[in-house]
């Protein structure tokens, strides 16, 4: 049987060929398929800005805050049992705070897991968390266990450092959308032109969402509104895809 296109070398399984790199790797470990339960499972890949305008608009601790809410919003819903969520931070650097796990062992976001420093390596995070995603979501489904797959990015500012290029993100992104197993997301905080830069990305317009005042209660009002699509979607409300809206009512 030929693979369809969405799946073929020119789609998902194309961005896993070469060499995919430490943190893709790192990034695309998770629970052991024989221990999942669940009949299918929704992935949850969170992306958290850690760059030093997190810190020097004292929002660290609304994203530690923010953060902890919706884990326990995704644990508190009926699907807790078939999401498995991977977390990630990216400042200079790109950083897997860990894979994919269930909701009870996800890291909670404190002062330890969390500093805000440096720069904002948004494409290289984008681009890695992507296809690191991609990697997993192959594994689960070679041995059975369908999935559908979330990626929800939450930033303050532009890309600053990455080595990849918005481009490359659309790119992609597009692979992704086509398979229509994914959901992108972007919340932008802040007054910088968020729709422009998720639209060069590849993310879908209803897939954004943009506070434009960069404080602690609006942090945690973010963070409140992902945790609801979230969930809305690994209920099936909200269908994957390029057409998808995760922000909408």
């Amino acid at each position: 049987m030929s693979s369809s296109p969405a799946n073929g070398p020119n789609g998902l399984t194309g961005l896993l060929s070469g060499n995919l790199g430490a943190v893709v790797i790192a990034g695309a470990a998770g629970k052991d398929a024989e221990d999942i339960t669940a009949s299918d499972v929704t992935l949850v890949t969170l992306l958290v800005d850690a760059s030093s305008s997190i810190h020097d608009r004292g929002l660290e601790d609304a994203v530690r805050d923010g953060q902890n809410g919706l884990v326990d919003a995704l644990g508190d819903t009926r699907e807790r049992e078939s999401i498995l969520m991977a977390l990630w931070t990216f400042a200079s650097e790109v950083r897997v705070v860990h894979s994919y796990v269930g909701i009870d062992d996800v890291t909670r976001l404190d002062k330890k897991s969390y500093t805000a420093y440096g720069g904002t390596c948004l494409y290289d995070t984008w681009c890695d968390a992507l296809t690191a995603n991609v990697a997993y979501a192959e594994r689960l489904r070679s041995s059975g266990t369908p999935c559908k797959s979330i990626v929800v990015v939450v930033t303050d500012g532009d890309d600053c450092g990455s080595k990849r290029s918005a481009a490359e993100c659309a790119r992609i992104s597009k692979i992704v959308l086509a398979s229509e197993q994914f959901t992108l997301a972007f919340v932008g905080v802040g007054t910088s032109d968020f729709h422009a830069t998720a639209r060069s990305m590849g993310v879908p317009d209803g897939c954004v969402a943009v506070q434009a005042q960069a404080t602690p209660s609006a942090i945690r009002q973010v963070f409140r509104m992902v945790s609801q699509s979230a969930i809305r979607a690994s209920q099936g409300r909200i269908a994957p895809g390029p057409n998808a809206g995760f922000f909408s009512p």
